[in-house]
């Protein structure tokens, strides 16, 4: 078996944080340049690269740096990368020419020295933010922080608001921030904050300091490991009293958010036609509901303008797709950053306080303190809408995760018969491999005051790239996002049933979640109970147990061919020097 790198760290900051992340993909240096014995061998090794085919300056590092000693060799780890092609001969073993040094995603020598170069850079500047939180705390959440008069003015960027984003993912808030909840003295020798593992019932928990504590899993901004479970909804004690949700990747959230609000509207609009029909008619309209050939079931409306919606499927009775959420309940990303921000971290956003004040909002699940500190941690002012208008800017422009077919001859063939599989077994039922976006602008505000100007963001070009990509050369035409989901919940049997609902939506009740990028998000499931994909098909059921079925009944070889297939929605490589 080939080796596997070790868990190393990365640097992902932009000016301010740096976040370590455990991300290794092989590539054929790592044994090559031992296996050639490359005189002067230096502890570099390059597994992946830039973005391919795209040119574009990236504001947010894509480099992962661990210096070995004092520094790092440039030179001698460009003739370790490079030793590979020049010793190359034929005959190469099946796994040997899989990583052939042929692939154009390696960078000539000019382009990786650049990269080394840049990212050598970026570790001595954040060793030097380091030192200066260490002698100035709270600067660096200064840099992860805009007003919303900047926003107004629009006296920054969209790659700004991207960095500033970064920054305020991977950044570890501190009880000064308003990190968790209660009336302990913070101002006490000797204070500690209290991380509670269990969520207190809505109140959360806190259970970590940072997003990026539970986002890093296969990457910056990635899934979690099991033991970073969230345990929701408990009793702040026992965890067999709570909810377990396992993290998931936030990658290609922009395109998702923009697909769900374009589905919503199209149902709307469906639903306001039979309406019409409705009162002209003087009769009941029967109107199915479908939109990017996902049905929703069916509405009857009435003359007088009331709706029947016994029969709508796989979303509420309000029509709206609510695409965030293991169980589908945030419809946008403003909605699950603000949630998140509050059960994970103990921080409440100015709306929720005025919210509180005006009685519009039960206080119940945020303190029982004055509105202005209802969580009485002694900060009244904790998240600015200008923050989650910075995080929801950062999530809209993160990368799409992409397909990678294998390399190898067999494992190529094993790859194209599982993607045939993959539909002919039901699977593409719900786990629809491509939606069609028209529209692919979002306001990162998304703020009900028609006063405050939109902060618009094409995710289909702003930020990391991969990105989706248009179906056809054009300016008119949309765009393929290649989610592999309805964006529908469905009943998922009793076998993955929740210890409770979650509001409306029942115990057995699932979002379908999206498959790309699921090479590098094990464990699989709303709680990673499936170490393996093969795991996780077979704890399918509900309306998914016509598809395991079909699944269980091919033989070893077509069972091995759908697990190639879907091990390839992985995410593109980047570069990497442990």
């Amino acid at each position: 078996m080939p080796e596997m790198p070790a868990p190393t760290t990365r640097t992902s900051r932009c000016s301010g944080v740096t976040r370590h992340l455990y991300h290794g993909i092989r590539h054929r240096s790592q044994q090559m340049s031992r296996r050639h014995g490359a005189s002067g061998e230096v502890s570099v090794r390059v597994f992946s690269v830039r973005n391919v085919g795209d040119d574009r300056p990236r504001a947010r590092r894509t480099w992962m740096l661990g210096v070995a000693a004092g520094g790092v060799a440039v030179t001698l780890a460009t003739l370790a990368i490079r030793a590979p092609a020049l010793h190359a001969k034929g005959g190469e073993a099946p796994r040997e020419s899989a990583f052939a040094t042929t692939d154009t995603a390696i960078p000539d020598d000019t382009v990786l020295l650049e990269q080394l170069t840049k990212a050598i850079d970026l570790r001595r500047r954040e060793d030097f933010d380091r030192m200066l939180d260490a002698s100035d705390p709270g600067e660096l959440v200064e840099h992860a922080t805009l007003s919303d008069a900047a926003l107004d003015r629009h006296v920054i960027g969209i790659d700004t608001l991207f960095i500033v984003g970064d920054e305020l993912f991977g950044y570890p808030f501190r009880p000064e921030n308003g990190w968790g909840s209660g009336g302990t003295d913070r101002s006490a020798i000797g204070y500690t904050p209290r991380l509670r593992r269990v969520h207190l019932g809505a109140a959360g928990g806190p259970d970590a300091f940072a997003c990026f504590s539970c986002h890093s899993k296969g990457g910056p901004d990635g899934a979690g490991t099991q033991t970073q479970n969230a345990f929701m909804r408990g009793d702040g004690e026992r965890t067999r009293a709570a909810d377990q949700r396992n993290p998931p990747q936030v990658l290609g959230l922009g395109p998702i958010a923009c697909l769900a609000r374009e589905m919503s509207a199209e149902l709307r609009a469906e639903t306001d036609a039979a309406r019409s029909r409705a009162k002209a008619e003087k009769r009941p309209v029967e109107q199915a509901l479908t939109t990017k050939g996902v049905s929703f079931g069916r509405i009857t409306a009435e003359p007088d303008g009331t709706l029947d919606t016994g029969a709508v499927e796989g979303i509420d009775p309000d029509l709206t797709v609510r695409p965030f959420g293991w169980k589908g309940h945030q419809a946008t990303l403003r909605d699950i950053a603000e949630e998140s921000l509050h059960i994970h971290q103990g921080l409440l956003s100015n709306r929720i306080q005025l919210a509180v004040r005006d009685g519009t909002l039960d206080a119940g699940p945020y303190g029982r303190g004055p509105w202005y500190d209802v969580d009485e941690d002694g900060v009244s002012l904790e998240i600015q809408p200008s923050m989650l208008t910075t995080v929801v800017g950062y999530l809209a422009q993160l990368e799409v995760p992409t397909m990678r077919p294998p390399r190898d001859p067999g494992l190529l063939d094993a790859w194209a018969a599982g993607r045939i599989r993959f539909d002919e077994i039901g699977c593409a039922g719900c786990h629809v491999p491509t939606l069609e976006l028209e529209e692919t602008k979002l306001d990162a505000r998304q703020d009900p005051d028609p006063n405050r100007p939109a902060f618009v963001i094409d995710v289909a070009k702003d930020g990391d790239g991969p990105k989706i990509e248009p179906k056809y050369a054009g300016p008119k035409t949309p765009y393929l996002v290649h989610l592999f989901s309805d964006l529908k919940r469905h009943d998922m049997g009793e076998a993955l049933a929740t210890p409770s609902a979650q509001g409306t939506i029942p115990a057995r009740v699932f979002l379908t979640r999206p498959l790309w990028g699921l090479a590098d998000t094990a464990p699989y499931l709303h709680d990673g109970r499936a170490p393996t994909v093969h795991e996780a098909i077979v704890l399918h059921g509900g309306e998914a147990t016509a598809a395991r079925d079909a699944y269980l009944a091919l033989d070893d070889q077509g069972r091995a061919s759908v697990r190639v297939f879907l091990t390839s929605l992985s995410r593109e490589p980047k570069l990497f020097v442990p």
